[in-house]
């Protein structure tokens, strides 16, 4: 499981660190790609494959599907941690998220994200917010 926020720096080579736990869990191989709210999202072996799954259950002949594994697939960079626990993201990526040179990484359950500092903390904010409204009306999503 992939919990908790941490605060790093990007490297001038794209490298950025990945907290101990999240290595540990995943035996420091991930895979990168882009996230609909303009950041990365990251898997391990288990995440993606139990995304993949999902993805392959959708209709091929939607053209908004073909989109999406456009996008998800063409985005993916399978990552192996170097040995001072980093992991090398690709500039095109990097411009995607828009990255500068504060990096947050934000846990997620069954996976976690990597945003650019002062757009995690614009979405944070908005998501603080909102955070009772939202949590009011999931609760009854949750049966």
């Amino acid at each position: 499981m992939f919990t908790g926020v941490y605060y790093f720096k990007i490297d001038t080579k794209g490298r950025i660190s990945v907290p101990a736990q999240f290595r540990a869990n995943a035996e420091g191989k991930f895979y990168v790609t882009y996230s609909p709210d303009k950041s990365l999202v990251v898997y391990d072996d288990k995440g993606f494959a139990e995304f993949e799954d999902r993805l392959k259950k959708l209709n091929d002949f939607d053209p908004q599907v073909r989109d999406l594994k456009r996008i998800f697939y063409g985005g993916v960079a399978p990552q192996d941690c170097d040995s001072h626990g980093r992991i090398k993201l690709p500039p095109s990526i990097i411009d995607f998220a828009g990255i500068e040179k504060e990096v947050v990484v934000n846990g997620m359950s069954n996976h976690f994200e990597i945003w650019d500092k002062a757009r995690f903390e614009q979405k944070h904010q908005q998501a603080i917010a909102n955070y009772f409204q939202n949590s009011s009306a999931m609760t009854g999503k949750l049966d």
